[in-house]
């Protein structure tokens, strides 16, 4: 797949922008790029701090496949940039917490933020994947109240990479996993995000806009990438939405 990547200084949000040029017929493969956000959006309408010095982009992608599958896409796209990472980065520190983040040394250095179009008919139109990757920030860049459960990776890592290195890594990786994916669904992927996860096996709290609404052991997730949990009592729920903090 041939890329078209489209660098900015400065965006509201790349999210927003790609959004845009998806509306506008902007082919697969589109990437967005900026040095910088204003006004940088994570899960649930949340404000993420975009300043220079981190990886902002987001990227078009126009798959033929049923929505109900959708919601793989930020799974993938975790695996992608966890492996990037690792591999650039000589690390196994790396690891993906469902459903949309990343953390290294139990600390935030990636969220991810999808977003799906549907046509008339019901298929999709086309997805959005926004990546935001803490890369080379410095502590007082982030807002106090995240500093000390986000970190940047060249300062955790010990080792020093430029955003335009680490964005090569992550594409090379995320659509060679999207090749896969078209063609033979999630479950050649399954087993990697598995391996690289820190979710499954361990007591987690899920919450619904901040509200705790279901603890106990995640088991599992579904062909969907849902979060399979049970509680002490053995009552078993299955979450596609919501946050999780690990127990």
């Amino acid at each position: 797949m041939k890329l078209h990547i489209k660098y900015y200084n400065v965006v509201e949000s790349t999210n927003l922008t790609a959004t845009d040029a998806a509306k506008c017929g902007a082919k697969e493969g589109t990437v967005i790029i900026a040095k910088r956000q204003s006004d940088g959006r994570g899960r649930m309408c949340r404000v993420w701090t975009s300043p220079l010095g981190g990886l902002w982009f987001s990227t078009i992608l126009r798959p033929v496949v049923d929505p109900a599958y959708a919601a793989q896409l930020t799974m993938l796209a975790g695996v992608a940039v966890c492996i990037a990472v690792r591999r650039l980065y000589h690390t196994e520190k790396a690891v993906i917490k469902w459903p949309n983040d990343l953390l290294f040394s139990g600390k935030k250095i990636c969220g991810i933020l999808s977003e799906l179009q549907l046509n008339e008919n019901g298929s999709i139109d086309y997805a959005v994947i926004g990546i935001g990757l803490n890369v080379d920030l410095n502590v007082k860049d982030f807002p106090p109240e995240l500093r000390n459960t986000a970190v940047s990776l060249n300062f955790i890592a010990g080792e020093k990479h430029a955003c335009e290195e680490v964005l090569n890594a992550v594409l090379d990786d995320f659509f060679r996993l999207y090749k896969i994916w078209l063609k033979s669904g999630f479950d050649a992927i399954m087993p990697i995000w598995k391996s690289l996860n820190c979710t499954l096996g361990n007591r987690v709290k899920v919450s619904d806009n901040d509200e705790i609404i279901f603890q106990g052991i995640a088991l599992d997730i579904d062909g969907q990438g849902a979060l399979i949990v049970c509680d002490d009592n053995g009552m078993k729920k299955v979450f596609d939405f919501g946050e999780i903090s690990i127990r």
